[in-house]
């Protein structure tokens, strides 16, 4: 079965809240002053999978403490 690539959306650990504010909320400044901005909110991961799911799995993996948004998460091209 072929593999495609697939992009991962990562939460950086503890930035939840942050992570939601920037991207569904549009806020740019959190609640203790500190400007927000999408690399330190989370980051993708690409990674080559079966499926969606798959990749999901593999990135759960090597980032264990962080939250994947499987939402934001999709087949790359």
């Amino acid at each position: 079965m072929a593999k495609n690539i697939y992009s991962v959306t990562v939460i950086r650990k503890g930035r939840e809240s942050d992570y939601y504010d920037f991207w569904e909320n549009d806020l740019k400044v959190n609640s203790q002053g500190e400007e927000l901005h999408s690399d330190l909110v989370g980051f993708t991961e690409n990674v080559e999978a079966k499926n969606l799911k798959s990749a999901i799995s593999m990135v759960k993996e090597n980032h264990p403490d962080n939250h994947i948004v499987s939402e934001h998460s999709s087949k790359a091209g």
